[in-house]
């Protein structure tokens, strides 16, 4: 039994540790991604001394360990649930679409399901402007909001409805700059709804309330298989810091 484990833990980081690889071509490096790539290295030498661990690890820290495993794995449920559940009315004056990387000039595949749910956004409320925000990046030719609209706009978004946001490295500064310029472009109060992938939704959620958006609807984007694990590590350790940090 014990040999049987050994190998699926085994099994399970080597394949942790080649979806970091996968992506690692697919997406700008992050910390996400180095947090996989560590996770895959850890369960492959966890396997391969898995009897002694398993023989001198004490009980209450493989209690410890466990009960930390459950949390986290709760807590990505949580975010997924919560992310899911879109309340936008269709109704708002703007959209912003957060920015998610992109490569050279080229949004990644993150990046292109949110503006994709911009676009149907678009066809239900065709009146809403949209503010997309992103500045430029590291592996960045241009900015993201700028690849955003050019993607928005080969997709027959007219280029007078959309607001380029292109100074923004984080969640908080999208919420922050992009409604610098909704303040301009609107004379009075306006209603916002923002679009980004679903293990996001929480956490920007709680930066749209710090930046003053009352009543912020969302729409979430699904998040691409082999991105999942990069992007949720990366997300628990941002809500973290945001929490601790804001």
């Amino acid at each position: 039994m014990k040999n049987i484990r050994k190998i699926l833990i085994i099994t399970l980081g080597g394949i942790v540790f080649l979806d970091a690889v996968v992506v690692s071509f697919l997406q700008n490096s992050n910390v996400g991604l180095f947090m996989t790539y560590a996770l895959g290295l850890f369960l492959v030498l966890f396997g391969v001394f898995f009897d002694k661990l398993l023989e001198k690890t004490p009980a209450w820290l493989k209690i410890s360990f466990l009960s930390a495993v459950g949390g986290a794995g709760a807590f990505l449920c949580v975010l997924f649930i919560y992310g899911d559940c879109d309340n936008v009315t269709y109704s708002e004056d703007a959209v912003i679409v957060l920015g998610a990387g992109i490569r050279g000039e080229e949004p990644t595949e993150t990046l292109a399901k949110r503006l994709d749910v911009a676009l149907e956004y678009h066809k239900k409320n065709p009146h809403a402007v949209i503010v997309v925000s992103g500045g430029q990046g590291h592996n960045e030719d241009i900015t993201e909001a700028l690849a955003m609209e050019r993607y928005l706009v080969a997709a027959g978004v007219s280029a007078d409805k959309i607001i380029k946001e292109e100074r923004s490295t984080s969640t908080a500064e999208n919420f922050a700059y992009s409604k610098e310029l909704l303040d301009s472009h609107f004379d009075g109060e306006y209603s916002v709804a923002f679009i980004t992938n679903d293990f996001h939704i929480m956490r920007a959620a709680l930066a749209a309330s710090r930046c003053g958006y009352t009543g912020a609807t969302h729409a979430h984007s699904s998040t691409v298989f082999y991105t999942v694990l990069p992007n949720t590590l990366r997300e628990c350790l941002a809500f973290v810091k945001y929490l601790v940090f804001p």
